[in-house]
């Protein structure tokens, strides 16, 4: 702590070199203790995700101290593509959940601002699904994404394609791009009853229950029955939701016991 605040004083004070040369020593620092110290796999990978944390810190200096002027999503992609190597690499899904927040951070803003950006949104988001699916059978040294990787990237898919549809209820704008929601949609729903993913079965009803809300805000006046009525219906499909995620849950473990007891015999 005396250090950080050591340098943090007298930051301003520094020369550029002085500054750069810190940020240079850190991550020199950090790969040769990932190269010569022994330790176990994941306590290298942790030490990997923190080198590459520290590219960001060099290419935030070095945008500092240069006054290169250049857009934050500038930043995030020359710091994503620096790091693309080590990604690989580690073969650590966290630290590709990092690099993939990072890398859209850089593009996404250099997609053209159209009527059709929220498909292109989603269309991007589907290729980093595919990729992750499909990418290790054909790359030996990546592995099969966890389950909770690919939840969560459809999670957010999804999440746009509720975006979209409550936007198309709301402002009646981008009907566009329903087209694209709808495919997402019944994609997420084979998803999840294909691969018995209860995240994801939980995540359709979130949704229904979202679009069912706009669709109250957009025809019912703001009036006491009008709210009343809204409150009414959405705590019936709340709790009707409720019960059928914990039925499906209960359906879905006890197959997966029953399928386990007969591999044992």
């Amino acid at each position: 702590v005396v250090i950080i605040f050591f340098f943090a004083y007298n930051w301003e004070l520094m020369h550029r070199g002085v500054k750069m040369g810190i940020a240079v020593a850190l991550i020199l620092a950090v790969f040769a203790v990932t190269i010569k110290v022994k330790m176990s796999d994941f306590t290298r990978k942790i030490t990997v995700s923190t080198l590459c944390g520290l590219v960001g810190v060099f290419w935030a200096i070095f945008g500092q101290v240069y006054q290169t002027k250049a857009d934050s999503h500038v930043l995030f992609l020359t710091w994503a593509l620096c790091i693309l190597a080590w990604v690989c690499i580690a073969d650590f899904y966290p630290l590709w959940t990092i690099f993939i927040v990072l890398f859209s951070m850089g593009v996404i803003p250099l997609f053209p601002d159209t009527d059709w950006f929220l498909t292109l949104l989603m269309l991007y988001g589907l290729a980093w699904i595919a990729f992750f699916m499909f990418a290790p059978k054909y790359l030996p040294h990546l592995s099969a994404p966890p389950s909770w990787f690919i939840s969560l990237l459809c999670t957010i898919e999804f999440g746009m394609a509720v975006f979209v549809v409550c936007y198309a209820i709301i402002a009646e704008n981008g009907v566009q791009n329903l087209w694209m929601a709808f495919a997402i949609t019944a994609a997420t729903i084979w998803c999840a009853l294909n691969q018995k993913n209860i995240w994801l079965y939980s995540m359709l009803f979130a949704g229904a229950l979202c679009v069912l809300e706009c669709v109250f805000i957009k025809c019912l006046h703001h009036e006491f029955v009008g709210l009343l009525f809204n409150l009414i219906m959405t705590t019936a499909a709340l709790a009707g939701s409720s019960y059928a995620i914990v039925e499906q849950y209960k359906k879905w473990k006890q197959e997966k016991i029953e399928t386990s007891t007969n591999q044992t015999r």
